[in-house]
């Protein structure tokens, strides 16, 4: 008789599987994670050239030790580009003076054409006034009276009088029209005042080196620049760690996601045989479920999905950088 062997195998698989990926017992609570430090990414607002690289990556520093030496420089076009902009405002500064100073001289001369007119009738008027005064003188005969010569007096006295008026119009005008030449350019000349000392300072500042150096004590990251490199702004130069880990990411399986809340005390364990054990708190939860990091799976080869956890501890510990750790719980906050 001959035994079919494939269901027995198929059934043991299957009770295998079960244990394997069933969520731990209520009592139990146990993940693992990934022992992180804060990361400084270190870039500038402004271009950069790297003169010097002090450090390796990985390299451990002390605060305050150099990692670079950088120097600030601005671009040729940038200085060329504030020289044309001043001699192209004040090119247009002298235009419109030009423009205005020939509507001033236009305005001068007509207005003392127009005088000179009327400075032409008055003396026809008054030569014509004495000249009939003249000829009453030599009748002996006939007394002829002021009231005779009255309406060319009159003619006389409205023609000054029109000319006062005028002259006094045309002063006003030019000296509106003087006013305007410097209220016009006011506003030019301080833009040119104010890129003047912008030119000045870039070019003090053409070249600026300095260092740049470890703002605490830890470890180098990623060196993305070499010597001699001209960086953009806000492109990070290296990435800084501190020397130990203070965060663990891990990830809780799905069907337990309620068991964890934060302020949790847990305990973080090194998966080294005899590791160290130390006190961690829940201080961050992921706002949905995801799919675990294979690395993290009890099987990598087999998806498993949950929430992440972010746990503080102590910065005395002697985890590396992304070292995979356990984690377990020591007292649910109530």
């Amino acid at each position: 008789m001959r035994i079919n062997l494939f269901y027995p195998a198929v059934l043991l698989l299957g009770v295998s599987m079960f244990f394997l990926f069933r969520p731990p017992a209520d009592t139990e609570l146990s993940f693992y994670g990934f022992a992180e430090s804060n990361e400084t990414a270190i870039n500038y607002n402004y271009p950069i050239v790297i003169d010097h690289i002090y450090v390796q990556p990985g390299q451990s520093v002390k605060a305050g030790s150099p990692l670079l030496e950088v120097s600030r420089r601005n671009a040729k076009e940038s200085l060329v580009d504030q020289r044309f902009r001043i001699a192209e405002l004040r090119a247009g500064e002298r235009v419109r003076q030009q423009r205005r100073q020939s509507e001033l001289a236009e305005h001068r001369q007509s207005a003392a054409t127009d005088l000179a007119e009327l400075d032409e009738r008055v003396a026809d008027l008054r030569r014509e006034l004495n000249y009939k005064r003249s000829l009453a003188e030599g009748l002996k005969t006939l007394t002829t009276g002021e009231a005779a010569y009255q309406p060319l007096q009159s003619q006389i006295d409205d023609l000054l009088a029109e000319r006062d008026r005028r002259k006094a119009a045309a002063q006003l005008r030019e000296d509106n029209l003087g006013q305007e030449m410097l209220l016009d350019d006011k506003p030019v000349r301080e833009q040119v005042r104010r890129l003047e000392a912008e030119l000045d300072f870039e070019e003090d500042q053409k070249v600026q080196p300095f260092t740049v150096t470890a703002p605490a004590d830890g470890l180098v990251g990623n060196i993305s620049v070499r010597e001699e490199e001209h960086v953009p702004s806000y492109e990070t130069l290296l990435s800084f760690y501190e020397p130990h880990s203070s965060l663990v990411s891990g990830y809780v399986h799905e069907d337990q996601t309620a068991r964890v809340v934060i302020g949790d005390a847990l305990e973080v364990y090194s998966l080294r045989s005899g590791g160290p054990v130390y006190a961690g708190k829940v201080v961050g939860l992921g706002s949905r479920i995801v799919e675990t990091p294979p690395r993290l799976r009890t099987l990598p080869d087999f998806k498993t999905y949950g929430r992440e956890v972010t746990i503080e501890i102590t910065l005395d510990n002697v985890f590396l950088q992304k070292e995979k750790v356990g984690v377990r719980r020591v007292m649910a906050s109530r």
